[in-house]
């Protein structure tokens, strides 16, 4: 059940140039409940009200991903990149900063939420991605209990972890990033190379990762993660 467009046409919500249905004093921070059933119930008017002019939520999206008014690729929303499988595409990934789970800039942006928002206290609960990584897998399953992760395999929430840490760590960090260079996994394994790439371009004084990077190409035998560390190795040198 498509419930944004049940929302709108039962009256509750009106669509909104973020793709979001937002509704009077909430905006779009509410959670749409459905109930199918086969009773006759008189039909209520559509809302009478729309964005008008306002076009915050556009320019909010840190991927251009509302290409249009009311249009959304999805391809580029970062909240579905993160919670999709495979690899990251790499030209989305300096865009997703610190982030592990979520994106929400649009819906911060969308000033019908204003007042939602500011009547809800906010406390820090951003995840640092380096302690992320340093929790076993079932550690890692609670915290992410209500989160969409495909198969439920905390695969997932460590590649989403890498490339946040890529994005804020610094040489403190190599560490953690080689142990994932060495990991069982390839896809982490090609994440991993990514983020101390990015890691090395940002604190090019020191040498630690690019060793890292020389050390496991010399024993990689995937081609596509071999690739990812010669690309993280060709960002270092450029960057000099």
């Amino acid at each position: 059940l498509v419930d944004r467009a049940v929302a709108v046409r039962a009256g509750v919500a009106w669509n909104g140039k973020s793709t979001m249905a937002l509704t009077p004093g909430h905006g779009p921070w509410f959670l749409i409940g459905s109930v199918v059933t086969d009773a006759d119930l008189d039909p209520s008017s559509p809302m009478v009200r729309d964005c008008g002019t306002c076009v915050a939520c556009i320019p909010a999206c840190p991927t251009d991903a509302i290409i249009a008014p009311g249009v959304l690729d999805a391809s580029r929303c970062l909240a579905a990149v993160l919670q999709r499988p495979g690899p990251i595409p790499d030209e989305l990934r300096v865009a997703v900063g610190a982030r592990i789970y979520g994106c929400d800039e649009c819906l911060v942006a969308c000033p019908p939420g204003d007042r939602a928002l500011k009547a809800v206290s906010h406390r820090d609960s951003r995840l640092e991605p380096a302690d992320v990584l340093g929790l076993a897998d079932n550690e890692l399953s609670v915290i992410a209990a209500h989160w969409y992760v495909p198969k439920r395999n905390m695969r997932f929430v460590r590649r989403n972890a890498l490339v946040a840490l890529g994005n804020v760590g610094d040489e403190s960090h190599v560490g953690i990033l080689a142990g994932h260079l060495g990991h069982p996994d390839s896809l982490l394994r090609s994440h991993a190379a990514w983020a101390l790439g990015q890691v090395a371009v940002r604190h090019s004084y020191d040498e630690t990762a690019p060793s890292v990077l020389r050390s496991a190409l010399m024993s990689e035998e995937s081609d596509i993660v071999r690739d990812d560390i010669a690309a993280a190795l060709a960002r270092q040198m450029n960057s000099q």
